[in-house]
């Protein structure tokens, strides 16, 4: 028997000829709010199918929002969230199915998977351990079960949850992922390797399976194996754009710039290519090639890029003198989207031009972060700190990752002879930006010409702690040691010699390890 207004798995499969929508609403017993409720769902069902995700969104919101008890409302939420890319949000979704139907597989299943990847270990387990009492043998629970131990360094557990995966099933593809990754968290990569060897021999490969590969030498600081790994994924993964940046950011330290140059280029040049990704691949230019790509390769970022990796490019290359290539990617952008660059790049040569235009801008919106550093600069170069503080503080606060802002309000209470809240400025804006090397040499100049020494070889000394795998870091350390004539030039070289064969772009501060079967594997102390 069916309360007013439940559905299940099969309500939501009926959507040909307007079926879904008449059985909604004909539901016996139902309240016209039940009924509008059932509707809207059904609506949902239909939109994620056509992948009208944002729509989707809306309609199951409405749903809910008249019949907030229904699980498959929420499981349905669920699969939207999925569609759209929101882990947390889908976590939520599945995590309220589960408070309505404690006994929901699918719900507990998502619990299970996502919680891990959100930090949520105790509900993870705790769904993980449902599945179990009710199905003691299922493959994923089992899977999921070996990942909780091998998170708490717990792997000859991890290991018996992976035997008995295997047992059932041989070629079960996640437990033989989770037995070479439990290799490798015992310091016993070339056995991991040997357990997937059968993959691309007896079995066709998968893109797990290089994944993890690809992880395993990665360990083992392997070039030669990461290389072919990394051909491999091209063909089974080719639509995975941050495989492309972790690829790029190998090519160079692999020593093969021109390949990491067309594979950023490729990135940036992706409409898909989303806005942290855009960020992470300058980032990338500007630890390896500082003054960005020539002129020459810029075609397909102007051709096919999104307005974003064309607008955020352009300005990349205006700070570094790169006028002509920064021109050439504006082309065709409407005036919304270029007038800031304009601003930028009329900021040296004609700065009255250009306050107007970061003026002009900041008359539609107040808070536009780069306007409002051009007028800072330019108000400063005009002997006018304490206006240009006021506008270099505004971006620093409304976009905190902007160093140029902080450096700036810096200068500007230098200028008057306020250098306590300079550096105030400094430190805020570091500790922000703590992966910025270009923002810690900055500050580690500052700090010298003031003779603050020791401070300023605890900056350069922090940049390695957080970024290990930075390059740019080890060197700015190494030659401050070497200004200053300290003992810790030996560790700095013997650091930037360890970075090179770091392979991998450096989690952001606070970034949650990856803790499910793909991604790196960062070894961990024991609990």
């Amino acid at each position: 028997m069916t309360r007013c207004g439940t559905v299940d798995g099969h309500f939501f499969r009926i959507v040909a000829g307007g079926l879904l929508l008449a059985g909604a609403i004909g539901l016996g017993g139902c309240t016209r709010s039940d009924a509008a409720a059932a509707a809207d769902a059904a609506r949902a069902q239909s939109l994620l199918e056509q992948r009208r995700v944002g729509e989707a969104r809306l309609a199951i919101g409405e749903a809910i929002a008249a019949r907030d008890d229904e699980p498959q409302y929420h499981i349905l939420r669920g699969r939207i969230e999925m569609a759209a890319d929101s882990v947390s949000g889908a976590y939520d979704a599945y995590s309220d199915a589960i408070s309505l139907d404690p006994t929901n597989i699918e719900a507990l299943q998502a619990v299970s998977q996502l919680g891990l990847q959100t930090g949520h270990f105790r509900e993870s387990l705790e769904a993980t351990d449902a599945i179990l009492s009710l199905s003691p043998d299922e493959p994923g629970a089992l899977l999921m079960r070996g990942l909780h131990a091998v998170i708490r360094n717990r792997f000859a557990e991890a290991d018996g949850y992976a035997d008995r995966i295997l047992a059932r099933d041989p070629g079960n593809e996640g437990g033989v992922i989770l037995k070479a990754r439990i290799a490798v968290r015992k310091g016993a990569p070339r056995d991991a390797l040997a357990v997937l060897a059968p993959y691309g021999a007896a079995r066709p490969d998968t893109v797990g399976v290089a994944m993890t590969r690809l992880e395993v030498y990665r360990a083992m600081r392997d070039a030669a194996g990461m290389r072919e790994q990394f051909a491999r994924l091209r063909r089974l993964a080719t639509d995975n754009l941050d495989l492309r940046l972790d690829e790029a950011d190998f090519a160079f330290k692999d020593g093969r710039p021109r390949d990491g140059a067309a594979l950023i280029v490729g990135l940036l040049a992706d409409p898909k290519t989303s806005a942290d990704q855009i960020a992470a691949t300058l980032g990338v230019w500007r630890e390896y090639a500082p003054q960005g790509p020539g002129d020459a390769s810029l075609e397909p970022i102007a051709a096919t890029g999104s307005t974003a990796a064309r607008v955020v490019t352009a300005e990349f290359l205006a700070r570094r003198g790169r006028i002509a290539g920064a021109r050439q990617l504006l082309v065709g952008l409407d005036a919304a989207a270029r007038s800031p660059i304009d601003a930028l790049l009329a900021s040296r040569e004609r700065p009255g031009e250009a306050l107007r235009l970061a003026d002009t801008i900041l008359s539609r919106d107040a808070t536009h972060c780069l306007a409002l550093t051009v007028r800072a600069d330019i108000l400063l170069r005009q002997g006018r700190p304490a206006e240009a503080l006021r506008s270099a503080q505004l971006a620093a606060s409304q976009c905190p990752a902007r160093s140029e802002a902080w450096m700036i309000a810096a200068d500007a209470y230098v200028r008057r002879d306020d250098l306590e809240n300079a550096r105030r400025m400094w430190r805020q804006g570091i500790s922000v930006n703590s992966q910025n090397p270009d923002m810690s040499r900055a500050y580690v100049a500052w700090l010298t010409a003031y003779r603050q020494e020791r401070e300023a070889l605890a900056v350069a000394r922090r940049l390695t702690h957080q970024a290990p795998a930075l390059l740019g870091g080890w060197r700015l350390y190494r030659d401050t040691c070497a200004r200053q004539k300290q003992d810790c030039l030996g560790t700095a070289q013997a650091g930037l010699k360890n970075a090179s064969t770091l392979y991998g772009i450096d989690l952001l501060p606070g970034q949650t390890p990856p803790n499910g079967l793909f991604g790196r594997i960062v070894m961990r102390t024991a609990d």
